[in-house]
């Protein structure tokens, strides 16, 4: 890959980041590696970016702005719970198929910390434990995961309360509003992932969406 060298700094350093975690994963990625690509000093990266964990954020953070904005959108256009539904799911759809090693890595390996986890209050503000002993996480880690957290959840959120007004609307089941948005997102999040070289080109992601969306409102049975 070879990037255009008349491009601002910082973009070469964005693109290159991007190819070298999405080749690599974060934990092999390298510095190193992505001042090479983008053809920069060691120096600029730091002074765009700060760091290999800030450089990585930002990239994804960045994406995931106009990502939220437009499940946002799609959804309002639309004004039965059912349309709704399906308008989210083709966005996100298509957004993780085309993202899905970065946000491979955002689960992963940013989220994926096994003395870590999270609770939620009456209001469902998460708090960041440690699983075993508080001494073996530290204060950094409990920011970072909240961080990443807080970039899953600007999306999932939008689900939850369309879940939340089927549920009031009776238009779906009473029930615990998060966890049912849960199972739904994070079970579509993860079929993505695990079965990415499956998407075909022969079915579009809204025909994807509508099948997300029959199986949660209608099950499986005849």
């Amino acid at each position: 890959m070879q990037i255009d060298a008349k491009l601002p700094k910082e973009k070469r350093i964005e693109i290159a980041a991007e190819e070298i975690f999405s080749k690599f994963g974060y934990e092999k990625a390298t510095l190193d590696g992505i001042i090479a690509l983008a053809d920069v000093g060691k120096g600029t990266v730091y002074k765009y970016f700060g760091s290999k964990e800030q450089l990585f954020y930002k990239l994804v953070a960045v994406k995931n702005v106009p990502f939220v904005e437009a499940l946002q959108a799609a959804v309002e256009k639309e004004k039965d719970l059912q349309a709704k539904l399906i308008a989210y799911f083709a966005v996100l759809v298509e957004f993780y198929h085309k993202n899905s090693a970065l946000w491979q890595i955002v689960y992963f390996e940013m989220l994926n910390n096994s003395y870590c986890r999270l609770i939620f209050d009456e209001d469902d503000n998460p708090t960041v434990v440690s699983r075993y002993s508080e001494d073996l996480v530290s204060e950094e880690t409990k920011e970072r995961y909240l961080r990443y957290h807080q970039l899953i959840i600007s999306e999932f959120d939008i689900l939850k309360k369309l879940i939340v007004d089927g549920m009031a609307s009776q238009e779906l089941k009473a029930g615990n509003a998060r966890v049912s948005a849960s199972h739904l997102f994070f079970g579509v999040a993860m079929g993505i992932f695990h079965h990415i070289h499956q998407v075909e080109t022969t079915i579009s992601y809204e025909e994807m969406a509508k099948i997300i969306v029959d199986r949660f409102l209608n099950g499986e049975a005849m």
